[in-house]
């Protein structure tokens, strides 16, 4: 059974944002917060990694975040992290315990399979704030109409497993609004980063006819084609470990999306730009805001015309089609 390095760590108002954003940077698979004295706030913030030896660096660099807060008077007294080695299993459960529905937009709703929430009951996840509207973006005469609505709920259901994306991240929720935008009947949908295979399926659900998925974690595999099969579109969703150069990413397709850092991303446009239709459309994200000036001219440089853009929090999202 794999097991997993628990990392908790006290926080106070004025780290929470920095220190959760760090944790989901830092590649945790799942962030949890927890005892807040104020509404919406949390004091102890709780990340999962797997037991691995990486995982000290990734201590290093929270230890390094908490002592430049405390320089600038945001955090007080030393960094005291806490560790714990749990098991698959108590991961699992301790996510079961706190995840709930999340609702998307006007359509989507991300739900773990023992949510019996109703539609109109499922939290409203956050509104995109404090960056430009999707109208601010460069832009480019649109391949494609406006795909038909339906006034279904559509929901997507995720099991959470050892793969990142149970709905509950701003970036994740900023790539399932481009699906929802962009995806068309018959679509055949790459998924870069697949994680628990949620933009994979969401994707077909959406309308395309196949979603491919790959990841660098194999460990991730099993649960993203666990959640395929609750959604009932397993012989749709092929998931592969590995990087863009498996033999299972074939040909080329009219979506291409990865929700994934700021670096990798980078260095993944000439492939991006290889696998994509030419009349297709590449989503974006993992990036913080900060980072989005300098990946966007990367974009440019690399062969494509940003589309639009979106941004939740402290996160960027972005959609983009081959220049002409």
């Amino acid at each position: 059974m794999r097991h997993w390095v628990e990392v908790t760590l006290d926080i106070s108002p004025e780290t929470e944002e920095a220190i959760v954003n760090a944790f989901w940077e830092l590649g945790s698979s799942g962030v949890l917060q927890s005892g807040g004295k104020r509404t919406g706030a949390s004091d102890r913030v709780t990340g999962f990694w797997p037991d691995r030896p990486e995982v000290n660096e990734k201590l290093d660099r929270i230890t390094r975040l908490w002592e430049a807060l405390r320089n600038l008077g945001l955090a007080e007294g030393p960094c005291r992290i806490s560790t714990r080695k749990v098991s698959e299993d108590d991961w699992a459960g301790k996510w079961k315990a706190q995840v709930g529905p999340v609702r998307v937009s006007q359509r989507l709703m991300v739900a773990p399979p023992w949510s019996e929430a109703p539609w109109s009951e499922a939290p409203w996840s956050e509104v995109p704030r404090s960056g430009p509207s999707p109208s601010d973006a460069p832009r480019s005469k649109p391949h494609h109409s406006e795909p038909p609505r339906s006034d279904r709920p559509l929901v997507v259901r995720i099991n959470p497993g050892t793969g990142f994306g149970t709905g509950g991240h701003e970036t994740t929720q900023l790539c399932l609004r481009q699906l929802e935008k962009r995806v068309r009947p018959g679509d055949r949908v790459l998924d870069v980063g697949s994680g628990s295979g949620v933009l994979a399926i969401a994707a077909v659900l959406l309308g395309a006819s196949r979603a491919t998925g790959i990841d660098i974690d194999p460990e991730t595999l099993a649960n993203a084609r666990e959640n395929a099969r609750l959604n009932g579109v397993a012989g749709r969703v092929d998931v592969h470990a590995g990087r863009m150069d498996h033999p299972a990413v074939g040909g080329r397709y009219r979506v291409v999306i990865s929700n994934i850092s700021a670096a990798s991303l980078t260095a993944m446009l000439p492939g991006f730009a290889a696998c994509l239709h030419p009349t297709g459309e590449l989503i974006l994200s993992g990036l913080l805001i900060e980072e989005a000036g300098a990946f966007e001219a990367a974009l440019t440089g690399g062969g494509f015309s940003l589309i639009e853009r979106e941004t939740m929090g402290l996160w960027w999202a972005g959609a983009a089609v081959p220049a002409t």
